[in-house]
Parts: structure tokens; C-alpha cells; sequence
């Protein structure tokens, strides 16, 4: 993760093949429609994951993850369980061992209107393109801030579901960018820590691991879930309070997690840095932990 911008305007790297709707395709014939409500109305979910020499880490949790929050807001998805394991491991067979992989379904296209109901055949497309670790992120850790722009209200949306809708996270990237940052903290309308723009939050305070619970309003990672119970087997107590900009600013240690980074070690918070402004012996036996989990398949 990183503010960096290194591909030139209009072009960027793409896979040999993307799947669409139950076909593999080369990426220059992969298209959908205008009138797809997704692209319309930002109706749909999506999930990320990595690949790693082969093989994706914790997709069985992620296509969990998918149906349940597709059953929460009456999105039917095509295709069976293990037609998209078939199809995300194939796409890792099709475009390399070490992946980012997108997953998308989309309410699929209907005549211009809001009806969910208009919609016939939902959209299913899984993309993906190659990733390496950002080294110095984990050497010198990530400099991050709290943005301006509040996280949704909870009540209004549904923080749970992985929705196409990001507007949201895309107001706050912009403050991140703006900032020169790597990522940003978000707070609800109350004051409470919520998430990041694309990551779940952590802080480490006299040997404690910390972070927000789901009803500050916030998406519940895979990764976080994950790093919560590597730390309950290191032995480290784990708990899920209200957080407030002040207990980040009073932290031992700062991270935060996605499935893209893993595991990432905060050393600058709004322009200071975090306790002694070097990486945490705690983050790092996390991400090594998590690390192992990966090795081990």
C-alpha cells in the first residue's frame, strides 16, 4: 500500500485472462453491460484475496464471507460455492502463482432504476493482477492518518457487507493521498475509531491487542479475524473496545491489516510518531505468525 504512482496515465498492468460469467476471457474482451446496476448504482459486492506459489489464502473464508453478505441484501449469485473455488483457482493457474484477486458480483444489468427486482442475471467477474510485498512498509513502517470524512453511519448502510459502493472510502483516500500518507483512520459520527479506507485498525497497549468492535460500524476483515486469533495463540490477551484517537495517540504499538499487506506496522500517526517511531515487537511477531500461516498453506 502506498501513495506511489508509477504507471502511466490511461495504462496499467492487466492479467492474461479475467473470468466473466462463467467463462475465462482474454482481458482486452472482457466486457460488461452499461446498463449492469452495478456500474449504474454501485449494487453488488466484491471480495479480495492473495495467492501465494499457488495457492489463495483463506478463500473458503472469503466466499463465506460473499454468500452471506449476498444473502443479506437478496443478491443472488449464479454460480455454486465450488464453481467460484473451481474458477478463482483457475484463475491463479491462468495468471501466475502470486496474485491479487478481485472477486465481483453485481446485481447484474435492468432498465435504469433503482429496483433491485429489474435485474435478471447478476454480473460474476474475478480479476486479478500480480502483487510483491512493499518492503519498506514493513521495514520502516506505514505513516498514517485520521481522516476528516466520517465512516457511514452504520444505520444507513451496512458496514458488514463488502459493497461495490465505496464512495465512502474513496473521500477519505483522497485526504490519505492529499497527506501524503499510506493510510487513513476513519471515526464514526460519536468519535469512535472505525476502520481504515481499505484496512481493519489495531493498536497494542501494555502487551494488550486492541481493536474497534463491529458496532463502531465497520467491515470485520478476514485478516483482522485471523491476526485476533494468531495473537490469542501467541498468548496475548485480545479485546474489543470503543477506541478513541486518544488511545492511538497514547499506543505502545499501531497497525493495521487487509488481505493485500497482511499485517502492516504504523511508526507515524497524524505527523508524530508512534511510541519510540520504531516498528513494534508485537506487530512483528503478528505478521510473522501470520507469515507461517501462509507457508503452511
Amino acid at each position: 500500500m502506498s501513495t506511489e504512482r508509477t504507471e502511466p496515465e490511461g495504462k496499467w498492468p492487466v492479467p492474461d485472462f479475467i473470468y466473466l460469467n462463467g467463462e475465462f476471457v482474454p482481458s482486452t474482451e472482457a466486457k460488461i453491460s452499461v446498463f449492469d446496476h452495478g456500474f449504474l448504482y454501485g449494487d453488488g459486492l466484491f471480495e479480495t484475496m492473495r495467492a501465494y506459489d499457488g495457492k489463495i489464502f483463506l478463500m473458503k473464508d472469503h466466499l463465506v464471507r460473499l454468500f452471506r453478505s449476498a444473502q443479506a441484501i437478496g443478491l443472488r449469485i449464479p454460480s455454486s460455492y465450488m464453481d467460484l473455488e473451481e474458477a478463482l483457482k483457475r484463475t491463479v493457474l491462468l495468471n501466475g502463482e502470486n496474485l491479487y484477486i478481485r472477486l465481483t458480483v453485481t446485481r447484474g444489468p435492468g432498465p435504469v432504476g433503482i429496483d433491485p427486482g429489474l435485474c435478471l442475471q447478476p454480473t460474476v467477474v474475478i480479476m486479478s493482477k500480480e502483487i510483491k510485498y512493499n518492503e519498506r512498509l514493513y521495514r520502516e513502517g506505514a505513516k498514517t492518518v485520521f481522516v476528516k470524512t466520517l465512516r457511514n453511519l452504520a444505520g444507513a448502510t451496512m458496514p458488514e457487507v463488502k459493497s461495490l459502493n465505496f464512495l465512502n472510502n474513496i473521500l477519505a483516500k483522497q485526504e490519505v493521498i492529499k497527506a501524503e500518507a499510506d493510510e487513513g483512520f476513519m471515526l464514526n459520527h460519536l468519535g469512535q475509531v472505525t476502520e481504515g479506507t481499505v484496512s481493519n485498525v489495531f493498536l497494542v497497549k501494555d502487551g494488550c491487542v486492541m481493536t474497534p468492535g463491529p458496532d463502531a460500524g465497520l467491515l470485520v476483515g478476514i485478516t483482522r479475524l485471523k491476526v485476533m486469533a494468531l495473537a490469542g495463540e501467541l498468548g496475548l490477551p485480545v479485546k474489543e473496545p470503543v477506541l478513541y484517537k486518544e488511545d492511538f495517540a497514547s499506543a505502545d504499538e499501531v497497525f493495521f491489516t487487509n488481505s493485500g499487506s497482511e499485517v502492516v506496522p504504523v511508526t507515524m500517526l497524524d505527523g508524530r510518531p508512534v511510541n519510540s517511531g520504531n516498528v513494534g515487537e508485537i506487530t512483528l511477531k503478528l505478521l510473522e505468525s501470520y507469515r507461517d500461516c501462509i507457508l503452511r498453506g
